[in-house]
């Protein structure tokens, strides 16, 4: 077992590419850093860094083992959080995973809950935007692009609820006093962006423009969904976000349904079917259900 002390030296070297900037970055000395670099090389009988000009950068054994120090660094973080709970005579410790509008609606109710039922449990929120590909929680609250999706064998799903797609338009727009406008009718107004990269919120509002044949153009970019809303309540724009997004819906803007083929996201709860606390996570994804159905 490697020494966690020698793995943050690792990190923090090759993050900063010096050890005098590891050694303050860790309040050690530089000649305690050097140490457990020359001891974490004999141990692993890996050359892990070469010289560049006056700093030191990974060789490619070293970034090769880059990933796996991270994961056993998170681990023993976890480790200390733990210790850190039992001292504290919390005997308990649940850990939530969520993403921004979930945290929003329903993290507040959820956690007082669980805090009331049980006050022996810890309960730690871990925000998880993006899609699902391992467990980082004990509960991930999730996004997927259908009502049934598949998961892998080791994972329990819940379904929470289907979160359809709106539009804010300022509320002045011509089309602001509409029930409902299809995406075609869209086209050709100016629209605001409200995400970044391809997390699954994107990649099912490019999807339902590409079944409705309309092509997407963002006149301006905000990468969230408050951002976004305020740019509306501006004049600036339109914007296509999911119901649960548009809270709090600042002055000036007004929301219209989207008609078919709308996007839509669906929300997942799931969980390890081994994991050691069961009845306490079947308590928490009930009482998800009822939060998302309310």
């Amino acid at each position: 077992m490697y020494n966690v002390a020698h793995l943050k030296s690792f990190k923090s070297v090759a993050l900063t590419g010096s050890v005098r900037s590891a050694a303050q970055h860790l309040s050690l000395s530089p000649s305690a850093v050097s140490h457990h670099l020359k001891i974490l090389e004999q141990e692993t009988g890996l050359t892990l860094f070469q010289r560049q000009g006056r700093g030191l950068c990974l060789t490619d054994t070293g970034s090769a083992i880059m990933s796996d120090v991270d994961s056993v660094l998170e681990s023993s973080g976890r480790l200390g959080q733990r210790i850190s709970d039992l001292h504290e005579n919390r005997i308990g410790r649940l850990s939530i995973g969520y993403f921004g509008t979930a945290g929003t609606q329903w993290m507040p109710e959820l956690v007082s809950y669980l805090e009331n039922r049980h006050p022996d449990v810890a309960v730690q929120l871990n925000l998880a935007e993006g899609p699902w590909n391992e467990f980082h929680s004990d509960v991930q609250v999730v996004i997927a692009d259908s009502e049934d999706p598949v998961f892998p064998s080791q994972v329990e799903s819940h379904f929470l609820t289907e979160d359809p797609y709106v539009v804010a338009v300022p509320d002045d727009h011509p089309l602001a006093s509409r029930p409902e406008v299809s995406l075609d009718e869209l086209e050709n107004h100016p629209w605001i962006d409200n995400d970044t990269g391809d997390g699954p919120c994107r990649t099912i509002l490019f999807d339902a423009c590409a079944r409705a044949g309309v092509a997407v153009h963002f006149k301006h970019e905000a990468h969230s969904f408050a951002t976004a809303l305020h740019m509306v309540s501006r004049g600036l724009g339109l914007t296509i976000l999911p119901r649960l997004g548009v809270e709090p819906l600042p002055p000036g803007v007004a929301i219209i349904r989207l008609a078919a083929p709308e996007p839509i996201r669906f929300i997942h709860a799931i969980s390890d079917p081994g994991h050691p606390q069961q009845e306490l996570i079947e308590e928490a994804v009930t009482a998800l259900c009822e939060l998302a159905t309310g």
